[in-house]
């Protein structure tokens, strides 16, 4: 019988340790591998731009070390950007960091400074978190990648639950986010395989003093709350995670019911106008799933229960003819407002003096984020033969102005033929007027003077008017 060594107990927990060691590091590149594997398959991508969002900290910095050893095995271009917010006495120093661990794989890194408004009601983690997103979303590539990993997924949904969010709010943050080209790879990884990952390739990165401030709803989470929650639950963050995952699928069909219910609703030419005359012909429930969809779709903070509440009795219970001016929490100064049974999501504009002569320019845009469109077509709008010694002036409602649209009716004044368009009273102030000379020729987008309009064999000017 062949003799058997027996290990020492020192040896074999060795051999165990770097086991499980190697073990982390096959499991983490597997899975990211993975990930965008399965990505540029079903995208079909030649080889794609991926833009990581560098931090300098832990998550992102592992991150940045596994997409370097995947671009050996995977077709892609990496390039990463550091956001520096100026919060921290050490920003400087962070920033530093990042350009030195860019250099060390040979990845180019970008640096945006922004200012974060601590004054704008969000809170400094919100408002920071919103800066970053901004600059990293503006980055031309064809993916941005951020380090989320499994334990902000289950921070998070505490954090909505806490907040009273609905499935929306409660369902996390999505591996891939098509919308945005956002996607996170590290998602259903822990932080504390994270972390045996970095120190087993002895990798370095930043600590942010902020972590351990457990005034930041966040931190009070990590720190305080899920600590507690593992002493009788010790899978907890896996278990949150998947939950977080569950109710990511219910929204999926929520949103696919809303989208089905809001097509009789919907202008097929602006997605911020919605009938609501058909809306009414639903249930609450789902009232209120299209009205949280509309407000996603354009990119409006969901509002609270209170709020969706108030929006949807005043929207579909007010007087017919009361002025419906709703304030929504969300970057800009943005309202809703109710006009002949339409819900409006509007910009508030500021009105602008305009008086100027038009050189023949297909666009013109103006200080108060409007603009005008100049297209020539067959059939309709102002006959070219007019301009031929005319003079086109653009200028601003000043009163009095009268035009006839139909050579077999009467002429009418502006206010008159604005009403019968529907243009609402909060556009008709900032609506651009053109003349010939001293006539009113055009209302940009509702009508031409009869006496002007182009013949259905001659070449006319078509001017529309927008809001950006």
């Amino acid at each position: 019988m062949a003799n058997l060594k027996k290990q020492s107990p020192n040896k074999s927990l060795q051999k165990e340790h770097l086991h499980r060691k190697s073990s982390i590091q096959d499991t983490l590149s597997a899975q990211v591998n993975t990930f965008f594997s399965t990505i540029f398959s079903s995208k079909k991508c030649v080889k794609s731009h991926i833009v990581i969002g560098l931090s300098g900290g832990l998550d992102s910095s592992v991150l940045l070390h596994l997409l370097a050893n995947l671009r050996q095995t995977l077709p892609f271009q990496l390039s990463a950007h550091h956001v520096h917010h100026g919060l921290s006495a050490h920003a400087d120093a962070w920033a530093d960091f990042c350009e030195k661990s860019c250099d060390a794989l040979n990845i180019p890194l970008t640096i945006s400074k922004v200012k974060v408004d601590i004054n704008s009601g969000l809170g400094v983690e919100a408002s920071a978190r919103q800066a970053r997103y901004a600059e990293l979303l503006a980055i031309d590539a064809d993916y941005i990648c951020t380090a989320h990993h499994q334990d902000d997924q289950a921070e998070t949904l505490l954090l909505q639950l806490a907040r009273g969010a609905g499935v929306k709010g409660l369902s996390g943050m999505a591996a891939i986010d098509d919308a945005r080209k956002l996607l996170r790879p590290l998602l259903n990884i822990s932080r504390a395989e994270l972390d045996a990952y970095a120190k087993q390739h002895k990798l370095s990165w930043v600590e942010d003093d902020s972590n351990i401030n457990t005034q930041f709803d966040r931190n009070f989470m990590r720190h305080s709350v899920l600590p507690i929650l593992m002493q009788q639950y010790p899978a907890i963050k896996q278990t949150l995670a998947r939950t977080a995952q569950h109710l990511a699928d219910a929204n999926d069909l929520l949103n696919v019911l809303a989208a089905r219910d809001a097509q009789a609703c919907l202008s097929d030419s602006d997605k911020k106008i919605l009938a609501l005359t058909p809306l009414k012909q639903l249930d609450s429930n789902r009232i209120n799933n299209v009205l949280r969809w509309w407000l996603a779709q354009n990119n409006v903070l969901m509002p609270s229960a209170a709020q969706l509440q108030q929006i949807t009795q005043q929207l579909l219970h007010s007087k017919s003819d009361a002025a419906i001016k709703i304030q929504l929490k969300t970057e800009g100064d943005l309202t809703i407002r109710r006009y002949q049974d339409y819900a409006y999501l509007v910009a508030e504009t500021p009105s602008l003096a305009i008086d100027y002569v038009w050189q023949g320019e297909p666009v013109l845009k103006f200080a108060n984020q409007t603009q005008l469109t100049f297209e020539k077509k067959l059939g309709e709008g102002l006959s070219l033969k007019y301009l031929d010694s005319k003079i086109l002036r653009i200028k601003t409602r000043s009163g009095g102005e009268h035009i006839k649209p139909d050579l077999n009716r009467p002429t009418r004044s502006l206010k008159t033929v604005l009403q019968t368009a529907a243009i609402p009273p909060w556009q008709r102030s900032l609506l651009p007027l053109i003349f010939l000379h001293e006539k009113l020729a055009i209302i940009p987008n509702v009508a031409v003077e009869a006496s002007f309009k182009a013949g259905a064999d001659e070449v006319g000017l078509v001017v529309a008017w927008q809001q950006l």
